[in-house]
């Protein structure tokens, strides 16, 4: 490689030719004679010898300047560089980014990356694959392009040598097989990338990077960007672990509770299998006790006291209050095992139903204790109509009512607001109560399934809401401040009635 001072003594020696050769023509062509030369040429001679002592440092400066800036301009790029790559959550668009980076900042084409195929293991009983966004093949599936591998197998010279380094390795250094192994791909170096014990990856350059000689500082920047490649791989590997536990904590407490919830259905259908018989027996007879009892009352009143009219009604409408009241505990048992298997509802089982039904509903069959329906205020002057289940809706008004009551009681103080509102694109039902209020650390989790802030809770409740809400089209949305209150926003689908939907 030649050195910036001679370098820049051929470029100043070029300079001056090229002046001569211009002068010579202009002015030859136009005069004659030789004293006219001999003086021509004396002074070239002495505006070479005026001009180099000024000519030479200027030229030598700007050399020496022009290649620090562009030293710095791309360790620049390579900031930037290292910057952007820890910014990727997965590893194709890792293994993307760097990539292109690599080609664009190198001048390469075509470099191909080689993942573990078992990530879960150190890799030392399995080979590589090439990473499907390297693979530059435009021919049918099975064919190779030429010199390309698609896999290194486990006993590969190039992944055997890569697993015992930790930073780019060049041909010149390496044993024979290895340095074939580069040559295949039109590369004399690789780049291998660890999480910790495990190599997860070798990135080879292609075509560009053969017999390529880098200077020191390109050397010190490879081995940078070889640790951070490291790092990024690392995080991307524990997160990804991570996830995947979760996902398996999660996947085995729903199988549980299945089995359970399974369990506890079955056990619960039997008394009420036989409370709903038995109440369809009472139902057969009691008019007629009720009819027997109103003659007797009449003729011996004083040991059959009437009984208020009310109370008779009241009382005859029992048999069938009790049966309805056991067919929504089946409905919401059967909606409850579908909803903890995780199927979804089949949309043809929907009805038309009221919200303002539902809320009744459920502040009617809801088991309040002392004065708790007296904290609860409702509005329900602006009722709309939904496509659903009118019993699964009523529950997942039971988990609200059942969390903000909790929560006002555990205050000491507060309300509870039930409002319906219509809007042009969607329908809402907001519930409010002035309690507690959710932390902001747990807020953006509550809907997540068996996440619960109380002692004696199971995290199903509003992850059950959601799911349903899910299933009818619509959105159900949370804002809370801590210690002041908590507003939970059911958003519906807006349903268009038929003489509407002729007008449009």
């Amino acid at each position: 490689m030649f050195s910036s001072n001679l370098f820049v003594k051929i470029l100043l020696a070029l300079a001056y030719l090229a002046i001569y050769g211009l002068a010579t023509l202009l002015v030859g062509s136009a005069i004659s004679g030789a004293f006219f030369h001999i003086a021509f040429h004396a002074c070239v001679i002495i505006f070479v010898c005026l001009t180099y002592d000024f000519l030479y440092p200027s030229l030598l400066m700007g050399f020496s300047v022009s290649r620090k800036t562009m030293s710095t301009s791309r360790l620049g790029r390579f900031v930037r560089l290292i910057g952007a790559m820890h910014e990727h959550a997965d590893l194709d668009s890792l293994f993307a980014f760097t990539s292109k980076a690599l080609e664009s900042m190198l001048t390469l084409e075509n470099t191909h990356i080689f993942y573990a195929s078992s990530l879960e293991s150190d890799s030392l009983e399995h080979g590589m694959v090439l990473w499907r966004g390297t693979d530059h093949d435009t021919r049918g599936a099975g064919q190779k392009p030429d010199g390309i591998q698609r896999e290194l197998k486990a006993d590969n010279a190039l992944l055997l040598f890569a697993r015992g380094k930790q930073t780019p390795f060049f041909g010149e250094n390496c044993p024979y097989s290895v340095r074939t192994a580069l040559a295949t791909h039109g590369a004399d170096f690789a780049i291998p990338a660890h999480s910790g014990p495990r190599l997860y990856c070798i990135i080879v350059p292609g075509k560009g990077a053969w017999k390529r000689t880098y200077t020191p500082d390109e050397l010190s920047l490879l081995d940078f960007l070889c640790s951070q490649l490291n790092i990024a791989i690392e995080r991307i590997d524990i997160i990804r672990r991570q996830q995947s536990r979760q996902e398996a904590d999660y996947a085995s407490k729903m199988s549980l509770l299945a089995n359970l919830s399974a369990n506890i259905a079955h056990e619960m259908r039997t008394p009420l299998s036989g409370v709903r018989a038995s109440i369809g027996g009472v139902e057969s007879y009691l008019p007629d006790l009720i009819s027997a009892y109103r003659e007797v009352s009449e003729h011996n009143s004083e040991q059959f006291p009437a009984i208020r009219a009310d109370h008779l009604d009241m009382l005859q409408n029992t048999p069938l209050r009790i049966k309805a009241m056991v067919d929504q505990a089946n409905t919401v048992i059967d909606l409850l095992l579908v909803n903890l298997r995780e199927r979804k509802l089949d949309a043809a089982s929907f009805a038309v139903c009221s919200m303002s039904e539902c809320i009744n509903e459920a502040l009617e069959t809801y088991p309040f204790k002392r004065s708790e329906r007296d904290r609860i205020s409702i509005d329900l002057s602006q009722d709309f109509s939904f496509l659903g289940i009118q019993s699964l809706m009523v529950y997942v008004l039971f988990n609200l009512l059942k969390n903000a009551l909790y929560s006002v009681e555990a205050a000491r103080t507060g309300e509870i607001t039930i409002v319906l509102e219509r809007a042009d694109d969607a329908e809402r039902l907001v519930f409010t109560d002035t309690g507690l209020g959710i932390s902001a650390q747990a807020l953006p989790r509550i809907f997540e399934g068996f996440f619960t802030t109380k002692s004696d809770g199971t995290g199903a409740g509003l992850a059950f809401c959601k799911r349903t809400l899910n299933s009818f089209g619509g959105t159900i949305k949370v804002e809370s401040t801590e210690g002041e209150f908590t507003r939970f926003t059911l958003e519906l689908p807006k349903r268009i009635s038929p003489t509407e939907s002729s007008l449009v």
